[in-house]
C-alpha cells in the first residue's frame, strides 16, 4: 500500500482543504510534477491549471480534481502545503460565469486596445479555460 502524506491547500481568503494523499499531481513553472510521500524538499510556483490528488479510502482510490488559480507549492518531509490564489472543485464552478469570463477576456485580447491590460486579460482567460476544462 502506498504511503500517505498530509496535504493542505489554503487560499488567502481562508478556504482550506486538509487531507491525506498518496500522490499529488500539479503543474509548476518548471513543468508537471507528481509528489509522493518522502519527496525531497521543494518549493515551486504553481501555474493556473488543474491540481489532482489521490487518496485511498478503505481500499478504494478516490481522485480529487481542482481548478487552481496559481500559487506556491511547498514540500517538506512531513507534509505538502499549497498556498493557492484560489481553487474550485468541479461542483463549485459556475460554468456560465466562467464562459462569460472567457468571452470577455477573448474580446479584450482581440480588441488590440492599447488601454487594455493584456497580461491581466490573458490570465483571466487562462483561469476561465482551467475552470471550463475541469
Amino acid at each position: 500500500m502506498a504511503t500517505n502524506f498530509k496535504l493542505t491547500i489554503v487560499t488567502p481568503d481562508g478556504k482550506k482543504i486538509t487531507d491525506e494523499a498518496y500522490i499529488l499531481n500539479v503543474i509548476t513553472s518548471a513543468g508537471a510534477l507528481g509528489i509522493l510521500a518522502n519527496h525531497l524538499p521543494l518549493t515551486s510556483i504553481i501555474e493556473i491549471s488543474h491540481l489532482n490528488y489521490k487518496k485511498n479510502i478503505e481500499g478504494k482510490i478516490e481522485s480529487i480534481d481542482l481548478s487552481i488559480g496559481g500559487g506556491i507549492l511547498n514540500v517538506t518531509k512531513e507534509e505538502v502545503i499549497v498556498l493557492a490564489e484560489s481553487f474550485e472543485t468541479k461542483d463549485e464552478i459556475d460554468r456560465e460565469r466562467a464562459e462569460r469570463s472567457k468571452q470577455r477576456a477573448e474580446e479584450r485580447i482581440n480588441s488590440h486596445d492599447p488601454n487594455i491590460d493584456l497580461k491581466r486579460a490573458e490570465l483571466s482567460l487562462k483561469r476561465a479555460l482551467s475552470r471550463l476544462s475541469l
